[in-house]
């Protein structure tokens, strides 16, 4: 990477979050954590040395969508949280019904797996992408609401 600052935006809005981690701990916390020295951390932020948050968001667009969402989703649920991809709310209403039919019938032996724990993630990650499809439709007056 090259010293002079860059005009892509993806370069510059990863940059900007990988400041944000550094800055949340500071540099000596940070580079502790990640068995990097002070030096090395104030490399990336100075745009000398490859940023790993760019690394990361550039590998997945470089990925099939449904290998990048699983990986996201594995962040996320390091975090505490999982991944829900925006759809269109069609789609999204398939793919939550699809997705609690499969949780069902992993559940249905009542015994859980590893594979059934992923299919109810799953399903749980399509409810919540529909909830928030409903939340930011506009409001149709002529519709009906729901509950």
């Amino acid at each position: 990477m090259a010293d002079s600052p860059s005009n892509d935006p993806l370069t510059e809005q990863a940059l900007r979050r990988f400041a944000d981690l550094v800055r949340g701990v500071g540099v000596k916390r940070f580079s502790q954590e990640l068995g990097l020295s002070t030096r090395q951390v104030n490399r990336i932020l100075s745009g000398a040395q490859p940023n790993p948050v760019e690394r990361m968001l550039r590998s997945l667009q470089s990925a099939e969508p449904e290998a990048g969402d699983r990986v996201l989703d594995y962040v996320c649920q390091e975090m505490g949280g999982y991944f829900v991809r925006q759809e269109a709310f069609d789609e999204a209403t398939v793919n939550a019904v699809k997705e609690c039919a499969e949780a069902i019938a992993a559940m249905s032996d009542g015994e859980l797996s590893e594979l059934d724990l992923c299919e109810i993630r799953e399903a749980i990650s399509a409810l919540n992408g529909l909830i928030r499809s409903w939340q930011n439709r506009p409001i149709d007056r002529d519709t009906p609401e729901i509950g």
